[in-house]
C-alpha cells in the first residue's frame, strides 16, 4: 500500500510543478498604427505565489511564436508581464517602463485581420478584423477572469508593477513639430545680417 502511494506522489510532483504558468491571463492588446510598437500585457491573479515556470514556453500570434527564455521570481501573485516590440523602449512617456520580454521585431499581431494571440496553450485571446484599435491611444482589455471586453486607453504594466501611457501621436508630433519650428525661428534671430 505504502508503495502505491509513494509511486502516486512521485507522478503528481512533476504534473503539478508543470503546470506552474498555466493561471497566467492575456489582459490587453496594443498596436500602433504601423505595428512598429505592439505590446502584449498578461496578469496573473494567485494566491498560492507559483505560476513562475515560463522558461521554454511560447506567446504567439496566427504569425509569430515567441519563446520565454526564463522563468520568473517566485513570487507572481497579482504580477503582470509585459511582452512588447523592441520600439516600445523608445515611446515618450514610456521609457521608465521595462518589457519583461522584448519580441524579435515589429507586427508581432495582426493590425487589420483577425488574429489569436496564445499564452503557452493555457489561455488566448482573439480578436477580428478592425476589433484592435490603432489609433495609437486606446487598447483592447480584458479584466482577469473576465469575457468583457473594452476599448479603454492604453496601461501597459510590467512585472515590477511599472506602468505608463503610450501618449497620443498627434500629441508627441505635434510637440516635436513645435519645437522645430521654434529651433528654426532661433536659428534665424541668430544669423548675421547680410552684406
Amino acid at each position: 500500500m505504502r508503495a502505491h502511494l509513494l509511486a502516486l506522489v512521485l507522478v503528481l510532483v512533476p504534473l503539478s510543478a508543470s503546470a506552474r504558468f498555466h493561471l497566467w491571463q492575456i489582459t490587453e492588446l496594443y498596436s500602433n498604427s504601423d505595428g512598429t510598437v505592439q505590446f502584449v500585457e498578461a496578469e496573473v491573479v494567485n494566491p498560492s505565489d507559483n505560476e513562475d515556470l515560463t522558461g521554454g514556453k511560447t506567446l504567439s500570434s496566427n504569425s509569430v511564436v515567441f519563446t520565454m527564455p526564463t522563468n520568473l521570481a517566485t513570487t507572481t501573485t497579482t504580477h503582470y508581464l509585459l511582452f512588447a516590440t523592441p520600439a516600445f523602449a523608445s515611446q515618450p512617456g514610456c521609457t521608465n517602463v521595462t518589457p519583461d520580454f522584448t519580441l524579435a521585431g515589429p507586427n508581432f499581431m495582426s493590425r487589420v485581420a483577425a488574429d489569436l494571440i496564445n499564452f503557452a496553450n493555457v489561455n488566448s485571446f482573439s480578436y477580428t478584423a478592425g476589433e484592435l484599435p490603432t489609433s495609437g491611444v486606446n487598447s483592447l482589455n480584458e479584466p482577469y477572469g473576465s469575457n468583457v471586453r473594452t476599448t479603454a486607453a492604453n496601461s501597459p504594466t510590467n512585472y515590477a508593477g511599472q506602468t505608463c501611457q503610450l501618449p497620443e501621436p498627434a500629441g508627441w508630433l505635434g510637440m516635436l513639430a513645435g519645437s522645430a519650428t521654434v529651433f528654426g525661428l532661433a536659428r534665424r534671430r541668430v544669423r548675421p545680417p547680410r552684406r
